[in-house]
């Protein structure tokens, strides 16, 4: 059974559910297959190290689901700040149009 709802058909997904980012396991395999069920799987940025390694992990998954996906940023506060910046530019230069928000307002 497909569920038309206005998010099913914003986001061009079968079914309104939504994988939250998860840190360590929001991946690849679990973005792609969430994706493929007809659900919104999402890549969990900062699970992968470096921005041109998140760029290899969305690359990943467009090769294991032509469906749509999402990118998930969490801003946490921290000592060390990631390069939120070099993350998101990796994300608009891959053409990712759904992202996820978490966290701290960053201003």
């Amino acid at each position: 059974m497909v569920l038309v709802t206005r998010i099913t058909q914003l986001l061009g997904i079968k079914h309104p559910i939504i994988q939250g980012g998860m840190q360590h396991v929001g991946k690849a395999e679990l973005a792609s297959a969430v994706s493929n069920s007809g659900a919104l799987g999402i890549l969990t940025a900062l699970t992968q190290p470096t921005p041109e390694d998140l760029r290899k992990e969305i690359r990943r998954c467009r090769k294991m689901t032509d469906k749509p996906f999402g990118v998930n940023m969490t801003f946490l506060p921290a000592l060390k700040l990631p390069p939120y910046k070099d993350y998101a530019q990796v994300i608009i230069e891959e053409g990712v149009k759904i992202v996820e928000t978490a966290g701290n307002n960053r201003k």
